[in-house]
C-alpha cells in the first residue's frame, strides 16, 4: 500500500487476512517500495500524492492496481492522476463510493434482534433540542452556513473548534452527554458528494438520538429511512426548523424514529470494513479475469459530476 495515512495504517496488520473466506494472501505496507514490483496487486492513496516515478512506470504482467480513497474528491484531489502518464493504469477502485469495485463505507450496519428500550425513561432525560460537534470549518458544504440559519429559528449548540461551546470533540464524556440530553443531532457532512457518508452518520444511529443528515450519501442504503431525518426531503430551512418543532412537541412521533432503528446496528470505527474490504481484494485476486477492468481516467471517475456546491441556504 502507497501513501497510507496514519490513521489507516493503525487499522492494519499483517495478519488482516486471517478470517477471509480466501485467506491466502499477504499484506505489506510498512514496507511498501521493498514489495511493489513482486506483488499481484498495489493499493495507492491518491491523497497529496506525489510520486510521478511510481506513475510511470509500467505494471508488472497481470498486476494489479488499486485506486483507495476515503475522502471526498476537494480533499483528497491528486492532478497526477489527471496527465496522460496515469491514465489505464488503475484496475479496481476502493472507496466510500457505493459504485467502487471494492465499496467501503465508513461503517458496516447488521440486522439485529434487537429489544424495546425503556423509551419514556430515555425521552425524560432530554432536556434539549439540537446540537452539534464540530472542528472542521469552514467547510466546502457550507455547513456552518446552514447551521447559522437554523439557529434563526431552532436553538442549536454547536460544541468543538468551531462553536461557541469550546468543548474538546475528543472528550469522551461529550458525545455522552449529548446522547442523553439532546434529542437531535445535526451529522452535517463537510462535502456534497455522492455517497459520502461518514462516522457522523453512523455513530449516532448506534445511539438514542436522531440524525438529521445533510450530505449526497445513500443514507437509506444502510438504516430504515424513518430512523433518520434528511434536510432534502424539505423545501427550506424554515420548512425543517417547523418538522423538528413538531418533534419536539409530539413525543409519539419523535420516539417511532427511535423504534425505526431498533433492530439495526452499526460497527464503531472503520476497522470491521476495512477488514472485510482487503477480504474481497484477496478473493479478486485468485480470480483476476473475472473482475478484469481498467479506467481510462481514474480521476474522472472519481471526480467529475460526484460533487455539488449547496442549493439550500437562506442567506
Amino acid at each position: 500500500m502507497l501513501n497510507a495515512p496514519q490513521w489507516l495504517t493503525g487499522e492494519l496488520r499483517s495478519n488482516i487476512f486471517d478470517k477471509c473466506e480466501v485467506s491466502a494472501c499477504q499484506f505489506h505496507y510498512k514496507e511498501p517500495y521493498k514489495y511493489v514490483n513482486d506483488s499481484d496487486a498495489v493499493i495507492i492513496i491518491p491523497l497529496g500524492y506525489s510520486n510521478k516515478r511510481f506513475i510511470i512506470r509500467n505494471s508488472n504482467k497481470g498486476q494489479i492496481w488499486i485506486f483507495a480513497v476515503w475522502e471526498p474528491p476537494i480533499l483528497s484531489y491528486s492532478a497526477e492522476f489527471n496527465e496522460t502518464i496515469s491514465k489505464r493504469k488503475i484496475n479496481w477502485t476502493m472507496t466510500y463510493r457505493l459504485d467502487s469495485d471494492i465499496p467501503v463505507p465508513y461503517c458496516l450496519v447488521e440486522k439485529t434482534s434487537g429489544q424495546s428500550k425503556n423509551y419514556p425513561k430515555i425521552m425524560a432525560e432530554k432536556t434539549k433540542l439540537a446540537a452539534q460537534v464540530v472542528s472542521h470549518c469552514p467547510t466546502p458544504s457550507l455547513r456552518e452556513q446552514y447551521v447559522k440559519s437554523l439557529q434563526q429559528y431552532i436553538t442549536v449548540m454547536v460544541y468543538g473548534a468551531c462553536g461557541h461551546a469550546k468543548q474538546r470533540s475528543r472528550d469522551k464524556h461529550l458525545f455522552h452527554n449529548i446522547e442523553n440530553s439532546y434529542k437531535f443531532y445535526l451529522s452535517f457532512e463537510n462535502s456534497l458528494c455522492r455517497d459520502y457518508v461518514t462516522e457522523k452518520f453512523f455513530q449516532r444511529q448506534k445511539s438514542n438520538i436522531v440524525p438529521i443528515v445533510r450530505g449526497d450519501g445513500n443514507y437509506e442504503h444502510f438504516y430504515p429511512k424513518n430512523s433518520y431525518i434528511d434536510v432534502r426531503d424539505f423545501k427550506s430551512i424554515s420548512d425543517l426548523a417547523k418538522y423538528i418543532q413538531y418533534l419536539d412537541r409530539n413525543d409519539t412521533a419523535y420516539m417511532e424514529y427511535l423504534k425505526a432503528k431498533e433492530n439495526f446496528s452499526s460497527t464503531r470505527g472503520i476497522g470491521r470494513t476495512i477488514v472485510k474490504s482487503f477480504c474481497q481484494v484477496c478473493k479478486m485476486l485468485h480470480n483476476p479475469d473475472k473482475y478484469r477492468n481498467i479506467y481510462s481516467n481514474v480521476q474522472d471517475w472519481y471526480n467529475n459530476g460526484v460533487c455539488r456546491q449547496a442549493t439550500d441556504l437562506e442567506i
